[in-house]
């Protein structure tokens, strides 16, 4: 997995991969600073809107995640890897993982014990 953060702010790579995937999966860049990235994948026949992002607050690397029944923020998301339809992050000692199949409209969060993590 590569870093999400760099000194600057987003890396590189990551706006990079990070806007690859949005469009390979019919999404929208829709704001795009230094320290702030939001995608929104409008509504279909088959899935519901859905709008995701990453950006820093209070001095916190953030995602947020919503569609019209949720809305989700996950903090201190540090790694990141993509497939053509899945954005994957996870927090440094992978104790929290986020996954998005923007293909088939699917997410999930996952949450382990730093202890349990290998």
């Amino acid at each position: 997995m590569q870093e999400i953060w760099d000194d600057d702010g987003l890396s590189a790579s990551f706006v990079d991969a990070f806007e690859a995937w949005a469009t390979t999966n019919g999404g929208d860049v829709e704001e795009h600073t230094a320290e702030t990235l939001f995608c929104e994948f409008p509504p279909t026949d088959d899935q519901i809107r859905m709008r995701v992002g990453l950006y820093e607050a209070g001095g916190r690397h953030r995602l947020r995640f919503e569609t019209v029944r949720e809305e989700l923020e996950v903090k201190l998301l540090s790694k990141y890897e993509t497939t053509d339809s899945k954005l994957l992050l996870q927090s440094d000692k992978a104790s929290r993982t986020f996954l998005l199949d923007a293909q088939a409209g699917e997410w999930r969060v996952e949450k382990r014990p730093v202890a349990d993590v290998a």
